[in-house]
């Protein structure tokens, strides 16, 4: 028999008690700054655990000394055309239409302090007409839209990026892995090909609402067809994200994967059998239908980096 509580309700409850004790133990130590933290998250907790709510990650930071550091792109003023190429874009210079935006190369640009930007706007003389424009970048390696695409695809380590989120409704920035196995409509979960959403937003919030300065973690399986399935794994605040960078990563390994925002874990699964195949790694900016409410365009995805790492 199943339980009555879904997977991010039942960790809730779990995090319900950890709280608690962690409560008591800082109390006993007279350290009332981090009581009154944690009395926060024990409220966000019991909403969390009836509604959904949003949670301030709380739990144990990750370990970096098991990892060494395989992979990077820092973005100084450009990336590696060698390593990236478009997402659901058919080379450089193609327009694609993507949910209610086209994708298209031209709304990527670079900081002065070298910085990678998508940039969402309404263009009047976009190369597709009038119309809002986006763009997503991946690293699959088993396409090659530019002819000399080598792309980068990793089993098992810890993913991480740091950005500033672009600000407004109707946008969905995200890093996530995937593999082409993923398109597989075989019902075998996640083990022959997983996507995994390290982090995306909720694009129907604005400045006020409860899910607002959020992101959600999210494990689909099992192709996007009649057989797919998916486990959310629950929302949590970062740090003032669209004006400061913060960290977005997860640790894969045969047990199961576990989240992370600015190094402090949210949520851990292994759903559907873990993905036990090379992912390759995504970075979008999806716009829906709520981008019509926005007030804050252009907005901007700013990338500081994405890495990758191995177990030692």
């Amino acid at each position: 028999m199943g339980s009555v509580f879904s997977k991010s309700q039942a960790a809730s409850l779990a995090g319900i008690g950890i709280v608690m004790k962690a409560i008591f133990t800082a109390v006993a130590a007279m350290d009332m700054k981090k009581a009154g933290a944690l009395v926060t998250v024990l409220a966000q907790l019991f909403g969390a655990f009836a509604g959904n709510h949003p949670v301030t990650p709380y739990k144990d930071s990750i370990d970096m000394s098991q990892f060494e550091l395989v992979f990077a792109d820092e973005f100084d003023h450009g990336f590696d055309e060698t390593v990236w190429q478009g997402h659901y874009v058919y080379g450089d210079n193609d327009t694609q239409k993507r949910d209610t935006a086209y994708w298209n190369r031209d709304q990527v640009s670079f900081t002065e302090d070298g910085c990678l930007k998508i940039t969402v706007e309404y263009r009047e003389n976009g190369p597709a007409g009038p119309n809002y424009y986006s763009y997503g970048m991946e690293t699959n390696p088993n396409k090659n839209y530019n002819g000399h695409h080598t792309g980068y695809e990793q089993l098992y380590g810890y993913f991480e990026i740091r950005c500033i989120l672009p600000k407004g409704p109707g946008i969905n920035p995200a890093f996530w892995l995937l593999t082409d196995g993923m398109w597989a409509d075989d019902a075998d979960g996640g083990v022959t090909g997983a996507e995994v959403d390290v982090f995306e937003t909720d694009t129907d919030n604005s400045p006020g609402d409860r899910d607002y300065g959020s992101v959600y973690h999210t494990i689909h399986v099992d192709g996007y067809e009649d057989a797919h399935r998916k486990e959310w794994q629950g929302a949590f605040y970062a740090d003032d994200p669209y004006n400061k960078f913060n960290t977005y990563g997860v640790a894969w390994n045969e047990e199961g994967y576990t989240f992370y925002v600015n190094g402090v874990e949210t949520a851990h699964t292994d759903f559907a059998g873990v993905c036990q195949v090379p992912l390759y790694l995504i970075i979008s900016v999806g716009v829906d239908e709520n981008i019509r409410r926005s007030t804050d365009l252009p907005a901007s995805l700013i990338v500081d980096y994405v890495r990758a790492y191995q177990y030692k």
